[in-house]
């Protein structure tokens, strides 16, 4: 595992993802469908576009960023 690399999820209050409410640093995906209530999967699926949004992920965008 690279340890410089971050990932930011910033949540939105709404589907077109608009109104920004909150950016949340996670170290790891497994984190990130810890705090969402997602399988891990799900998360890395959805950030490499291999599946469509779903659930909480219609209020997300994910990006992975170095230190």
């Amino acid at each position: 595992m690279n340890k410089n690399i971050r990932w930011l999820v910033f949540l939105h209050t709404d589907k077109e993802k608009q109104n920004l409410f909150k950016v949340l640093d996670f170290k790891t995906i497994k984190e990130i469908g810890y705090v969402l209530n997602m399988k891990p999967q799900i998360i890395s699926n959805y950030y490499h576009n291999l599946i469509k949004e779903r659930d909480l992920l219609k209020y997300c965008v994910i990006y992975q960023v170095s230190k």
